[in-house]
């Protein structure tokens, strides 16, 4: 079974640019058993995933397609995974936030992760330089109309870190991989910055305890990989058309192309 993972499709920034980042790779989505989108399909949910899931399904059908949630595609909405998930099911595709899907041999523990912006050790001044400086704490809210905050998605992150860890547990004798939006070690974060304990938290321990057979992500939006533990740690992020440069979609598309046993 041919299964792709790839993230941060950006599709509306792509519809503006005029550029279609499938063109080439065609006939690999024709044959897929499952696509899998890690996050960030476009930004606003409720004007642009519409449109940018009926495009996906011009070329994958529908209930072969799967969409874990990015930060952007809260932005311009609320952090309420039931609203995607609607928007999702009208459009007849899945929706894959804390799910474990199964192709043949292989299982997918699929969830948004976010950080807990421990990477560098001061928690307190990277949710404060967070808080500052990434739009998802100007462009998300919660359910009561308040903004998100660093501490909301530290929570989240430890929910999902507690859920990883329940699922992953449970006996499989086949292949484990773990599909999530955030970075799960600063060895595929790239430089580091002020701002990269929102984008990657440090989970070589964890990964060392529980090895799974893969682990992929996006959000950094750098093509970056590593081997911990003997673990493949490989970001698929496409991008957006500014970081893309035209002829070399089909690789960024490509990196998370995996055969599911049967």
């Amino acid at each position: 079974m041919n299964v792709l993972i790839t993230a941060d499709l950006h599709l509306d920034h792509w519809a503006r640019a005029g550029r279609d980042p499938f063109a080439g790779i065609v006939p690999v989505l024709r044959d897929l058993d499952a696509l899998i989108v890690a996050g960030d399909l476009a930004d606003n949910p409720h004007r642009n995933w519409p449109s940018s899931l009926s495009r996906l399904a011009r070329l994958v059908a529908t209930e072969r397609v799967w969409v874990i949630p990015g930060n952007h595609d809260y932005c311009g909405a609320t952090l309420d995974d039931r609203v995607l998930a609607e928007i999702a099911g009208t459009a007849g595709v899945n929706f894959a936030q804390k799910r474990v899907l199964t192709f043949g041999t292989t299982r997918l523990l699929c969830c948004t992760f976010w950080t807990d912006f421990a990477l560098m050790d001061d928690t307190e001044t990277a949710m404060a330089r967070a808080a500052m400086a990434m739009p998802d704490y100007a462009r998300i809210h919660l359910a009561d109309g308040e903004l998100l905050t660093p501490e909301d998605t530290a929570a989240i992150h430890r929910d999902h870190l507690d859920w990883l860890t329940r699922e992953i547990e449970r006996p499989w004798s086949g292949q484990t991989v773990i599909v999530t939006h955030h970075a799960p070690s600063a060895a595929v974060s790239g430089p580091l910055s002020g701002l990269s304990p929102a984008f990657a938290s440090e989970l070589e321990d964890w990964i060392g305890a529980h090895r799974p057979d893969y682990w992929f992500f996006g959000h950094t939006h750098r093509p970056l990989s590593a081997r911990i533990h003997d673990v493949p740690v490989i970001n698929v992020s496409l991008g957006t058309p500014d970081e893309v440069p035209e002829g070399e979609e089909a690789d960024h598309l490509l990196r998370g192309l995996i055969f599911a046993g049967s």
